[in-house]
C-alpha cells in the first residue's frame, strides 16, 4: 500500500540507500500505481520464479541495410541497457520505463520516439538469449500506463 511504500522510501534515505536530492524527486503516488499495474504483478510473477532481469547492458551489430542505412552487410553497433526483462513460458517480455512529458491520446507520437529502439532492444534480447521476445512494453510514468510497442 501507499504507506508501506513510503514508508520505506524514508528508510532507504535514512540508511542513505539513496541520494537525498533524488529521494525528494521520488513521487509515492506514482511508484504506487505503477506497482499495482498489470506488467508489474507480471514482473513480480517472473522474480519469484527467478525469471526477472533488471539493468541489462548490451552491444549489437546489426547490418547496415536492416536499418535503412546502406544496401550494406556492414555492421552498424548499437548499444544501449535495458531497463528490465522477464521470461514467461511463452516467450520474454521487454520492458522499458519512461518518465517523458507526454499528455492523454500522444501515445502514437511516443511510440514513434521510441518504438525503433525498443524493435533494436528487443533484437539484442533475443540474440543474446536465444529465445523470441513476445512482447516489448514502455511503461510510461507519467500517464501511468502501459504502452505496447511489439
Amino acid at each position: 500500500d501507499g504507506a508501506a511504500l513510503r514508508r520505506q522510501l524514508e528508510e532507504m534515505g535514512r540508511e542513505e540507500k539513496i541520494d537525498p536530492k533524488a529521494l525528494r524527486l521520488v513521487r509515492a503516488d506514482v511508484l504506487e500505481r505503477f506497482m499495482n499495474s498489470s506488467i508489474a504483478g507480471r514482473m513480480r510473477t517472473a522474480d519469484a520464479a527467478g525469471k526477472l532481469y533488471k539493468e541489462r547492458q548490451f552491444v549489437i551489430g546489426v547490418p547496415a541495410n536492416l536499418m535503412d542505412e546502406a544496401d550494406s552487410e556492414e555492421l552498424i553497433l548499437i548499444q544501449g541497457i535495458m531497463d528490465a526483462w522477464f521470461e514467461e513460458e511463452d516467450g520474454l517480455v521487454l520492458v522499458d520505463y519512461k518518465t517523458d512529458r507526454i499528455a492523454e491520446g500522444e501515445e502514437q507520437e511516443f511510440l514513434s520516439r521510441y518504438g525503433t529502439q525498443m524493435v533494436y532492444y528487443s533484437q539484442a534480447l533475443s540474440q543474446i538469449t536465444g529465445k523470441k521476445v513476445k512482447e516489448a512494453v514502455i511503461y510510461s510514468l507519467t500517464l501511468q500506463k502501459e504502452i505496447r510497442v511489439l
